[in-house]
């Protein structure tokens, strides 16, 4: 069977090339493979050894780089000698690179895979196909609930251009969310690569876990010792970093020197500037908007807080449209008529002679049939355009009540003297046995037995003192959260919390400890005592009053009585009106009477008197406030309809989704040999297995990690991975699956059919490959699955008609060589000639492909310059990149190939 100097290649590993049999006695073979330099030794018995033995017709590369075409083979003492009319060349002069990847060669050299493996491919292909021509591709892959307003500011930022936006969403509408969304959406489409978010120190963290978490974007956290040891920003593509780090000289000049693709800076109301100065944050994030094609700017707080900060922050995105603040005044202006008459077309009022004529004025005629249409049109061409996006709870329906109560209780003789009387506990030992908000705390956790309670207070210590002593003490159960756990510990604490039947009742979190992480699942909350910050209560709040939450929030805020905690909280709730609801003028209130506030606060004496001073100036800014609302740019926002139709449909898409991603991933890891677990629950755990097809897989981890494809799941654990047709680990599966040999070439058998035993239908699957850059998405035009033939027994010819009526079982490896073997000499001919046949249709399939792209563009184009017309939110620049896009895609299919991507052999049993 074996002799030396005989040419074979390893099954398992096709990347060494061609072996060179080296030696064999009667149990053991040892074959060299000269690409890599090593050595493999088997046992006779079973080897996962295929001899490669060449046809005539066939060119095959030799030692010294030649060519040669087979004419005849003939067999000398167990070599192969192959002879092309003039010469005669031993198989020990082959190249030893030779790689048998193609389909028919691999089929006739014996590298037959099992069936399954054939299945496999086929169905990673047709799914990749579908997936690259999804319009909203990148945004179900996300862990977040599928939310009509964040999908549609993700999907409209995304669907041109690299969006250049200020996301301006209420407080607890999700801004972190929809950025995330639009950088997860352009991450997976390879629109862009290196990312920098410029984030207040506090919110690093935060920042940290929410894109690994819920988008798996795996950003690395800037420090100075990077920037002193040379590091910089050049270890990696994305970045978080503070911003009081980057507005250093050292920080600025690092910045400064990279190509970023996005840049994001959050709460970016804190950027100051105006017409004589600005601040060096403003300045830094104007220089980086020079230099990225993409900006998002967050900020919850877009006009509030003064016209001529909120023009500051569009002019970072669009100078060319605000090129100063007067013409943007003036532009208000204009749009004002247009907001007050989308507000009343959308309420259904009477239209005044003014806005009917006005709306005549605007728009043609075919789009005043309906309300809607005219509203729609109205929006497109008059709306804010696509540098502004700001939801309302006004407009987004889903939030529950929030039922504060303040609760007075004996002031602790040990805490009278204390220099911190916000925090009295502070720095006291063993404070828990005499603090009465600690026995308040246990009648309230023994009347309330079946709800769960988040507990915030100001620092780590008091976290550990009061776990300490509920447990020690009462043998009440916790779940902590502070800032001096990593991130395993605290996704075990999340996990350990969030369980409903054997879960912590109480989790106990710091202020740092907290962020990045929301308990919609909990409705009791428990201010323990209260910071000096009004963003930072609407934080703590936060954690429980999302998008999802099902009850009403009652938020307890235990207090002293006549002590300096009882007077804060009175003016937090009566003057500030920080606790009944969301509420963006109550921080920049206390920033204006921060010294009063101190003052009456740490006195003792009536706080009634300033009350009312703030209350009554709070109630002003927001009668200002809801009288300037702009119906037109809530609608461009979220319009309802639209919105909530794209929802559905995602949401319909997920479903079914799931369902076929869970056969996939049984599939998967049965034929690569990975192990899947059910761990119930929804979750299964993937572990490498000891026979694995491939060494290995980067986004498998040695231990293997814990998922759930249940959305549901995934939004109440943090500690198992959620797991879709975007998830990095599945892409790259699909990857694996399409561009290895794995299953190109198979063998199996029907057992009912018309023809005689031993007929064999012959089945091949051509791929259309476009050597373009990914970030053109050539897929939507020209699915890689391009097409499929299939020859019956008979000669009958079928197109795209893959299924055979019935399971094709597998065979044997041994029996299905033997199969191929025999009809070798009737099926290679075939083979070629349907290979031909189909590379004969790539023609067609470009014309068609360049047809679709020009329509598809042509929409694009005519909209936005329609748009450039009329609101003007659209440049030139912005319309002629989209045409330059367009080029550049028709140009990228006219270069497409055609390849046959697998090959099948249905024998009739």
């Amino acid at each position: 069977m074996f002799a030396v100097g005989q040419r074979w290649i390893s099954e398992a590993e096709t990347d060494l090339g061609l072996g060179l049999i080296q030696s064999v006695d009667f149990r053991m073979v040892t074959v060299y493979f000269p690409v890599a330099d090593e050595s493999r030794t088997y046992s006779i018995q079973g080897a996962p050894l295929t001899r490669i033995r060449f046809a005539p017709g066939d060119e095959v590369p030799l030692q010294d780089g030649s060519l040669f075409t087979v004419a005849e083979v003939t067999e000398i003492d167990d070599i192969l000698f192959y002879g092309d009319g003039e010469r005669d060349i031993p198989e020990t002069m082959l190249a030893a690179a030779i790689q048998m990847n193609a389909p028919s060669d691999r089929l006739f050299t014996g590298q037959i895979d099992n069936n399954n493996l054939f299945e496999l491919r086929q169905s990673a292909l047709a799914r990749i196909a579908e997936l690259r021509s999804r319009p909203y591709y990148g945004l179900l892959g996300a862990r977040t609930n599928l939310l009509p307003h964040q999908l549609h500011i993700a999907e409209q930022t995304t669907q041109d251009a690299l969006p250049r936006v200020l996301l301006a969403d209420e407080v607890g509408l999700g801004k972190t969310i929809e950025a995330g969304l639009i950088l997860h959406r352009l991450v997976r489409l390879h629109r862009v690569q290196r990312v920098l978010i410029l984030v207040p120190d506090h919110l690093v963290h935060q920042w940290l876990v929410e894109m690994v978490r819920r988008f798996n974007l795996h950003f690395n956290v800037a420090t100075e010792a990077d920037f002193i040891e040379g590091n910089g920003f050049s270890s990696g593509q994305m970045f978080i970093c503070p911003l009081s780090l980057a507005t250093t000289d050292i920080g600025a000049a690092e910045a400064l020197s990279e190509d970023w693709d996005v840049v994001v800076v959050d709460e970016a109301h804190h950027l100051q500037w105006s017409e004589d100065h600005q601040d060096d944050g403003y300045r830094l994030v104007e220089q980086l908007s020079h230099i990225a094609p993409s900006v998002l700017l967050l900020t919850a707080t877009p006009e509030q807080l003064g016209i001529e900060g909120h023009y500051a922050r569009l002019r970072l995105l669009d100078p060319d449209r605000y090129p100063s603040l007067a013409a943007f005044l003036e532009q208000q202006d204009k749009y004002r008529p247009y907001a007050e008459l989308a507000s009343a077309l959308d309420s259904g009022d009477e239209l005044t002679s003014e806005q009917r004529a006005l709306l005549d004025s605007s728009i043609a005629d075919h789009e005043k049939e309906s309300d809607e249409r005219a509203l729609n049109a109205l929006i497109d061409r008059f709306g804010p355009g696509r540098a502004l996006y700001r939801n309302t709870r006004h407009g987004v329906a889903g939030f529950p009540s929030r039922l504060p109560d303040i609760v007075r209780l004996p002031l602790p003789t040990d805490f009278a003297d204390s220099p911190d009387q916000l925090h009295p506990q502070q720095g006291l030992y063993d404070w828990c046995s005499v603090d009465s908000r600690v026995e308040w705390l246990l009648d309230v956790l023994a009347q309330n037995k079946s709800e769960k309670f988040v507990l915030i207070t100001h620092d780590s210590d008091t976290v550990l003192d009061l776990e300490k002593f509920l447990w020690e003490k009462h043998a009440v159960p916790c779940s902590v959260f502070h800032e001096h756990m990593d991130m395993v510990e605290r996704d075990r604490a999340a996990a350990y919390f969030a369980d409903q039947e054997q879960g912590a009742r109480l989790l106990i979190c710091s202020e740092i400890g907290s962020e990045g992480r929301n308990f919609q699942f909990a409705s009791q909350l428990i201010l323990f005592d209260l910071p000096f910050n009004c963003d930072l209560i609407e934080q703590r709040i936060g954690r429980l009053d999302r998008i999802g939450q099902k009850k009403d929030i009652n938020i307890h805020i235990p207090v002293f009585e006549g002590h300096a905690t009882e007077r804060w909280a009175s003016l937090l709730d009566q003057a500030f009106d920080c606790f009944s609801h969301p509420n963006p003028t109550a921080q920049p209130l206390l920033e204006k009477y921060e010294g009063q506030v101190k003052a009456v606060v740490l006195a003792d004496e009536s706080a009634d008197s300033l009350a009312e001073t703030i209350s009554a100036e709070r109630q002003a800014l927001e009668t200002q406030y809801e009288q300037g609302r702009d119906r037109l740019l809530e609608i461009h926002s979220c319009p309802p309809g639209r919105a909530r139709q794209q929802a559905q449909a995602m949401a319909i898409q997920h479903i079914e989704d799931e369902a076929e991603l869970n056969d996939f991933i049984e599939l998967f890891a049965d034929a690569f040999g990975l192990e899947v677990a059910d761990l119930g629950g929804e979750c299964i755990s993937i572990a490498p297995g000891d026979h694995m097809l491939v060494p290995d897989l980067p986004h498998l981890p040695e231990d293997g990690f814990m998922a759930t494809t249940q959305r549901d799941v995934a939004l109440s654990r943090d500690d198992v991975q959620f797991l879709s047709w975007e998830h990095p680990f599945v892409d790259q599966a699909l990857e694996l699956l399409t561009t290895s040999p794995v299953g190109n070439a198979a063998v199996g058998y029907i057992e009912n059919h018309d023809f005689t035993t031993g007929d064999c239908f012959i089945q091949l699957q051509f791929a259309a490959i476009c050597p373009a850059a990914r970030a053109l998405q050539i897929e939507r035009f020209l699915p890689p699955d391009a097409m499929h033939l299939t020859m019956t027994p008979t000669g009958d010819l079928k197109v795209n008609e893959p299924d055979l009526g019935q399971f094709v079982l597998p065979l044997k490896r041994g029996t299905a060589r033997g199969l191929v073997e025999q009809k070798e000499a009737q099926v290679r001919p075939l083979i070629s000639k349907l290979e031909k046949m189909g590379m004969g249709q790539l023609g067609k399939m470009v014309d068609r492909a360049s047809a679709k792209a020009a329509e598809a563009y042509e929409i694009r184009i005519d909209r936005l310059e329609a748009l450039a017309k009329g609101s003007g939110s659209v440049s030139r620049s912005e319309v002629a990149s989209i045409e330059s896009e367009r080029d550049a895609v028709l140009e990228a299919i006219k270069g497409s190939q055609l390849v046959l991507d697998s090959v099948r052999l249905v024998f009739c049993g």
